[in-house]
This record gives structure tokens, sequence and C-alpha cells, in this order.
């Protein structure tokens, strides 16, 4: 978020037409980038892809119900009544100064970061409320090869070589967990053919990538909309679009969404810096807020998502708010 936070976990069930085919997974390639907005500082890019399962029957023998009963002490896990899914996303993420032409950027500016890591995430559905706990595990500093990745990218479209990756924040492992609850509250027809829905959330995260708390809530309207979980983009902010339980669509899946959210911030890894190593670091705002909006478009086994994110200040003397674009393309099984 302007870097500010653990992922917002949006959410909403709603019975709808167009439904087809029971999920059996999907698997989804996500990219964020500031060049989408124009800009090339702060959170600069995320990629990642993302599989996520069909629902889990915890009695079964095989990886699956293996993993889920591992994890059937956490709140609403496998519990009676609820759907169980899981999903493993792989995904790296930069964050540079403002200007990375500078090779030994001013200490006051965001430090450049990269970050490597695999979340692994379980999803426990009943009703009109969503549970999602997450374990983050991954490295941050030169091992993530971020340097490498932007030098060349940068190279390949003939944009400026960022010059100050040898200030990057040093090697250090990161374990986090996140915890979000959504819940549908309101949800109705529009002229009888579209439909709309309203979903509050709530977000926790403990570790050295996040510490912390949010409250969000996004407003969707749109045709044949699908039930299912709300997605959060790679570092956070709102993106309703989702494949968590969604199945292959007979028909056009159209849908528009808005929503803004705030996040108490205690430690934010990209701006606070490493916890057992010395590092470049600038200190975080502790409120931080967020507003993001966008569309996705499905059909048969396909689909396609687009949001904008935009965070207000999140350290004293930021330059310019972060503001970045996300694309998401699925493929379901």
């Amino acid at each position: 978020m302007n870097k500010k936070a653990i992922g917002l976990m949006l959410l909403g069930y709603w019975t709808v037409h167009g439904v087809t085919e029971a999920s059996e997974g999907a698997l989804t390639l996500t990219l964020e980038n500031d060049t989408f907005t124009h800009s090339d500082n702060n959170y600069t890019n995320g990629v990642g892809i993302a599989w996520v399962s069909g629902a889990v029957d915890a009695d079964d023998d095989g990886f699956l119900g293996r993993w889920t009963r591992l994890w059937s002490s956490l709140p609403f896990v496998a519990d009676e009544g609820y759907m169980t899914y899981a999903s493993w996303s792989l995904a790296q993420e930069m964050n540079t100064p403002d200007d990375i032409r500078e090779p030994n950027p001013s200490a006051d500016d965001q430090p450049y970061s990269g970050i490597l890591y695999v979340d692994s995430t379980l999803y426990a559905r009943k009703g009109d409320w969503t549970h999602a706990w997450q374990l983050k595990l991954g490295v941050v500093g030169p091992a993530s090869q971020a340097d490498e990745v932007q030098r060349e990218f940068h190279q390949l479209i003939g944009a400026d070589q960022p010059r100050g990756w040898d200030t990057q924040l040093p090697n250090e492992p990161v374990v986090n967990l996140g915890y979000t609850a959504a819940h549908l509250a309101a949800a109705g027809s529009v002229g009888g053919s579209a439909q709309w829905r309203l979903v509050p959330v709530a977000t926790a995260g403990l570790g050295n990538y996040f510490t912390g708390a949010g409250l969000g809530v996004y407003g969707e309207v749109g045709w044949n909309l699908v039930e299912a979980l709300g997605m959060t983009a790679l570092r956070s902010g709102l993106n309703a679009a989702s494949t968590v339980g969604v199945g292959p669509r007979n028909h056009w899946s159209v849908s528009f969404f808005t929503g803004a959210g705030a996040y108490g911030v205690i430690h934010y890894l990209p701006l606070d810096g490493t916890l057992f190593r010395d590092s470049r670091s600038v200190d975080s705002e502790p409120v931080v807020g967020m507003g993001s909006y966008g569309f996705s478009l499905r059909r048969d086994k396909f689909a396609l998502s687009f949001s904008r994110t935009l965070f207000s200040e999140s350290f004293e003397t930021q330059r310019q708010d972060t503001d970045f674009g996300t694309v998401g393309i699925s493929w379901l099984f």
C-alpha cells in the first residue's frame, strides 16, 4: 500500500444467475506495476502466480485433506458447515525511492527493497461470512533477485536504469501471519437485470513483513455476479475479482467495484526496515488510507480483472503517494 499493509481480502457471497460447474480450482497470474499509473517509485512492481483448490474434504487422505487437518485448530477451518479452500502463491515485489537515477538515495526516502515469498492461505466460507488465514514465508534483500529483474526489465524497455540497488535492505527471512474476515452486509438488484452487493472487511497481520490491522468496505455492481471472495492485490488494496470457489461460466459475468479502507501500522518491512540487521528505513505513518476501483470479466474458463489502487502518505517525507494498477488473468478448471 502506499505501503501499508497486509492485503485486504474482500469477500462476497451471493446466489446469482449464470452459475455453471462447481469449482475444481484455478490458476492466476497477477501483475502490479506503477507504470499503469505513469509513475515509477515506492511500490513499483509486483508479479505473482497463484493456484487455488476446489473445496477440500478434510477427511480425505490426499495432500489437501492432510494439509487442512494440520491447520484445523484454526477457527472456522474445516468446521461443520464451512467450505474450505487452499491456495498457494509465489510472488516477488520491488520498492524503490523517488529518484532511481541516484546511486545513493536520500536517507529520508523509501529505501530499495526486494521481497520474494510464498503465501499459503486457507479460506473458510459459510453463508454470508468468509474467513481467510494466511502464512507468508520468504526473504527480503539481494536473495530476492529483485535488483537483477528490474535492471533487466528497464534495459529491455529502454527506461532509466535503477542505480541505487546497492543500498537495498539486507537479506533477512520473512515470516508473517494474517487473518481476514468479510461479511456480505447487503445485496440487491438494479433494474431487474443487474445485481449489487456491499461487503465490509476487517484484517490483521503479525510478523516482520506487516504488523497492524485494517478496516475496509467495497461495493460491487454488475451482471451475473459470481458467488465469490474478493481477491486481494499482491501488496494490498481491494479487488473484488476472485477465483476462490468459482467454476467456469456459461454466460458473461461483468462487474465493477470501488472501495476504501484504512490501516493502523505498527511495522511495515519496506519502510521500517529489517528487524534483525541494520538497514535503511523511514518511519511509517501510524494510519494510512487507501482506495481502489476496477472491473472484472468472466466467460467459460477465463477471467480478466483490472484495478487501480491509491494510498495516502505512508511516511512523513514521502515525495509522491503510491498509485499502482493490478492486472489478473485466470484459468478455471
